[in-house]
């Protein structure tokens, strides 16, 4: 049991008193036990921090990663892409040359990259809670250059590296289209140059790259442009007014050059056509087509035997037309011209032909002194005739045309066979015997009954030798008799 200690009296000697008697004072309390506090910071669950520590790991991009020159380090991958897509906007590239040197940002030069692609790669190789990714500094990144936007940025500071091509050209002359050779230019390396450019900007920061000239050929080559002459050749050789495949009335090729315009300035070549020229100049044509383009029927004749058998066409047939109308033909060919086709198929309405059959015969009456053409069992003509002498009688049979001559030498001219004569250019010979045949004569006139003056053949007028050359034919049926 704890002793109670007595208060002093007062007035006592308190030094004495206090050697005598000391002090007697309440025990202070015993301290309490202190308590372990690792679950607050500045008021913060302890279970938060490390929550969250844990989840900014697995967010954020490990420190010391710079991608497209853009310290990215401590980033979300958001954060990165913004980060990445500023830093290749605003890197300045310098490009050098004998001419001189030229800054440029990275937008002005056409630089693009996939930023998200990009950020999310990064993060993806090089996370924070990977310590072992931390600080591999600048990271390869897919940089683009475009390269039309490069050229012209180039071209518009540094001008003495660049010479303009020139295109090649089409001009007509001497009724065709010809072409002007292209010629080269020359200047900078792009597709180098952007190649350059994307591997240094892929390491980061600001960059410095050399140009390195090159030909640049025109838009328009050669090529190209004798591929347009060689069509537009034909575009105007074809130039004109048809029906069906046959060119009723052409337009003539320089005259349609006329109205076409070949633009070569540009990247590719441009052919246009003036409608409202050509469909003045073919006006007066157009009013003229349907005296060129009307025609009758033309009927075909076909000679043929006793048999029917087809020995000749001696007339072609021809289809009947008629041009149904002008109207519109001038506007339309134009406009047809303008799409590339000259050929204007006109509006035509035809009449086919008939075929007519013709048995031809001939017949020679020996006692009449005739020879007579029929066609179709019809009388032609009748022509007098001398036959041949006693003892070269023109034999009597039915016979065929076999041969045809417009003029041949009669008898012994070269004293081979000994016929004792010689009858020089007899013209018009139908041969249907042998060696007996119609033929003109200029050595007599003695025609008619009983004159007997050949050596078998049949004698006739040099006119009436003719028509019997063009009304007979190989197959034409001759019939002689008393």
């Amino acid at each position: 049991m704890t002793d109670l200690a007595t208060k002093p009296s007062p007035g006592a000697d308190d030094a004495g008193d206090q050697a005598a008697n000391p002090p007697v004072e309440w025990a202070p309390a015993e301290p309490a036990p202190r308590r372990r506090r690792l679950g607050l910071w500045l008021g913060i669950p302890a279970g938060l921090v490390v929550a969250g520590a844990a989840a900014c790991s697995a967010i954020l991009i490990a420190p010391g990663v710079v991608a497209a020159g853009a310290d990215v380090g401590w980033h979300t991958a958001g954060a990165a892409t913004e980060a990445i897509a500023t830093g290749i906007s605003d890197t300045e590239v310098t490009i050098t040359s004998p001419e001189g040197d030229a800054t440029f940002t990275g937008a002005e030069l056409g630089a693009s990259v996939d930023a998200d692609a990009a950020a999310e790669r990064v993060f993806g190789d090089h996370p924070l809670w990977n310590v072992g990714a931390w600080n591999p500094g600048a990271v390869p990144v897919d940089v683009s250059i475009d390269a039309d936007t490069a050229l012209e940025a180039v071209q518009a500071e540094l001008p003495e590296l660049f010479t303009a091509p020139t295109n090649a050209q089409i001009a007509f002359s001497d009724g065709s289209y010809a072409v002007v050779e292209d010629r080269d230019g020359s200047g900078i390396d792009v597709d180098a140059l952007a190649a350059d450019i994307t591997r240094a900007l892929a390491e980061g920061g600001d960059v410095t790259v050399e140009a390195s000239t090159t030909a640049i050929e025109a838009p328009i080559t050669a090529a190209d442009a004798q591929a347009e002459a060689d069509s537009l050749n034909t575009l105007v050789a074809d130039a004109g007014f048809y029906v069906g495949d046959e060119k009723v009335v052409g337009v003539d090729p320089a005259e349609a050059a006329q109205w076409i315009t070949v633009d070569a300035t540009g990247d590719e070549l441009a052919v246009t056509v003036d409608e409202g020229a050509a469909a003045a100049a073919v006006a007066d044509t157009v009013a003229s087509l349907p005296e060129r383009v009307n025609r009758e029927v033309v009927e075909e004749k076909i000679v043929t035997d006793s048999d029917g058998k087809h020995l000749r066409t001696v007339q072609e047939g021809e289809n009947g037309r008629a041009l149904e109308s002008t109207d519109g033909i001038a506007d339309g060919f134009a406009a047809q011209l303008a799409s590339g086709q000259a050929a204007y198929e006109l509006p035509v309405t035809e009449v086919e032909y008939d075929t007519a059959l013709l048995f031809r015969r001939i017949e020679v009456d020996k006692s009449a002194g005739t020879t007579t053409l029929y066609e179709n069992d019809k009388v032609v003509d009748t022509y007098s005739i001398a036959l041949g002498k006693p003892g070269h009688d023109t034999q009597e049979g039915h016979f065929k045309v076999y041969g045809q001559l417009t003029q041949q030498d009669m008898g012994d001219c070269n004293g081979d066979y000994g016929f004792g004569y010689c009858t020089e250019d007899v013209p018009w010979v139908t041969y249907f015997n042998g060696d007996q045949g119609f033929h003109g004569t200029y050595w007599h006139s003695n025609f008619g009954p009983g004159a007997m003056m050949s050596h078998g053949c049949v004698n006739m007028t040099i006119d009436a030798a003719q028509r019997v050359y063009y009304f007979a034919q190989t197959g034409t049926e001759v019939w002689v008799h008393a």
